[in-house]
């Protein structure tokens, strides 16, 4: 459902003041969002926009690539590869966690070993991501080699994703202790995190000081709502709004801020799911043909982004302009159904989120296509919580699809897709015997030409096998008031040393 609608029928309640604290004006960023992190202050739980937003407040990665793929120096200053499977990697001098303790080569080096050998690190969602570094060595003090079990020449990119915690404090706090109370090198640092949000406020010695004294985020899950306390004026920025809510948020006085999420949107099909229509390529084909994704990105989306039919999206590297989406063609998903042995349809469910910008709306125009051709699409909407859990195989998946999206977020390479979406993810929802080689060669190819060559073969494999039913590229859709000055999401990362409020 449209946000104008929500309005228009008079969803949207009326916010209590309880939600936000009294503070002088100028000294307090006030946000609101959808969600918390999967974990809280888990630093290498999660880097989705659920997570990252507030966890790169706390802490810092060790690199930072930008929209454009270049990658810029944060904890670590410079990396070097030694041989093809050593790196260099020098650390920044003068930083301090939180709690006073120095960032230097022995902090680095808990956190390769945490990544490795930790029984709740290990296991995290960012882990794997990070997962061709087998050890670390100390050369000396702001020195450490970092040792990969195969070839990985898109490493400093991966830099970004690790969020080094401080080690003592882990080992004194404990995974529960530390979620709502981390210990990173940020901007800013813990004074309180609940259920209903966090407060933070800026930390003395930071590297990167910030120009605004406190920040609160207050989860508000609903759209609407989160744009009613926007106008309202009881916060200063609403994130991952959806494009229903643009003229709302700019009716109310306020900007709209459009950003590169650096991911695609689609409906992730049980392939390999016996019994299920889905396992059979010539259904997941029709599934494709069958959604008419132009006329919801011109639409729904106001033409503002595009369509999509392979892994990576536009901005990644492993994106080939010449691999075509699928075009909308009811006639031939009603002959590829028949041919498949369901002339009639059939009957699916789909498992949901819908808090983070389009997600419903996209979802519900599927299945209203889906219908045309005779597939009855059940949407059964999950919690963000329950859609982790399912993720990670801590609870069974009840359908025959689900949604979610390929993020090429935050290293801008086919890598990170086929990281969660292939063999090489624990839970295997997508996973091709016969492509495991081939996506290993391409993560470990130092050759951009014969890497571009594997990864040709990737996407031209997923787009024919249709494991998913493509959509679009997702846009981040933020509402500022004009109170706010300097704010800009990079790579799904506020720039929270910059940002001011009036």
């Amino acid at each position: 459902m449209r946000l104008s609608k929500l309005f228009a029928a008079g969803v949207a309640v009326l916010l209590s003041s309880s939600f936000f604290s009294a503070t002088n004006a100028g000294d307090t960023l006030k946000v609101a969002h959808y969600d918390q992190p999967a974990q809280m202050g888990m630093p290498y739980g999660t880097f989705g926009a659920n997570g990252a937003y507030q966890l790169y407040a706390i802490f810092d990665g060790l690199t930072f690539v930008d929209d454009d793929k270049k990658v810029y120096p944060r904890l670590a200053t410079e990396w070097k590869l030694k041989d093809k499977n050593t790196w260099v990697v020098k650390l920044r001098k003068g930083v301090t966690f939180h709690n006073g303790v120095p960032w230097n080569a022995d902090a680095m080096l808990g956190n390769v070993d945490a990544i490795n050998n930790d029984p709740v690190v290990s296991k995290q969602q960012a882990r794997r991501q990070l997962a061709t570094i087998v050890s670390g060595k100390k050369i000396d003090d702001h020195t450490v080699e970092l040792t990969t079990k195969v070839p990985d020449p898109v490493l400093p990119k991966r830099l970004h994703i690790m969020r080094p915690h401080e080690p003592k404090a882990w080992a004194d706090l404990g995974p529960k202790g530390y979620a709502t109370d981390p210990v990173g090198t940020g901007s800013y640092k813990i004074v309180k995190w609940g259920n209903d949000g966090l407060k933070m406020t800026a930390y003395e010695n930071a590297w990167r000081k910030p120009k605004t004294k406190n920040v609160e985020i207050t989860i508000i899950p609903e759209i609407a709502t989160r744009v009613q306390a926007l106008n309202s004026g009881q916060v200063h920025i609403a994130w991952a709004l959806d494009t229903g809510a643009m003229p709302i948020v700019e009716a109310g006085g306020n900007k709209v801020v459009v950003s590169r999420r650096h991911d695609t949107l689609n409906l992730i099909l049980h392939h390999r799911k016996e019994g299920s229509p889905v396992s059979d390529v010539r259904v997941r084909r029709a599934l494709n043909y069958a959604y008419d994704k132009e006329t919801f990105v011109k639409e729904v989306m106001g033409g503002m982004t595009k369509t999509n039919g392979q892994p990576a999206d536009s901005s990644a590297t492993g994106y080939f302009p010449d691999i075509k989406p699928y075009p909308y063609d009811p006639a031939k998903a009603k002959k590829l159904l028949a041919e498949a042995g369901y002339p009639n349809g059939f009957d699916m469910k789909i498992e949901m989120v819908v808090a983070s910008g389009e997600f419903g709306d996209t979802f519900q125009a599927m299945a209203g296509d889906f219908k045309k051709v005779g597939v009855n699409a059940e949407l059964v909407v999950l919690t963000i919580p329950i859609f982790v859990k399912k993720i990670l195989k801590q609870q069974p998946w009840e359908g025959d699809a689900f949604t979610m999206m390929f993020e090429s977020h935050p290293i801008a390479d086919l890598t990170r897709v086929m990281a969660t979406h292939s063999c090489n993810f624990f839970a295997k929802h997508i996973c091709f015997e016969e492509m495991k080689e081939t996506i290993a060669a391409m993560d470990s190819e130092f050759d951009p030409e014969k890497r571009l060559k594997l990864m040709k073969k990737v996407a031209q494999f997923y787009h024919d096998q249709a494991p998913v039913v493509f959509s679009h590229e997702r846009p981040a859709i933020d509402g500022v008031s004009p109170k706010v000055k300097g704010y800009k999401l990079v790579n799904r990362v506020p720039n929270w040393d910059q940002i001011t409020v009036d």
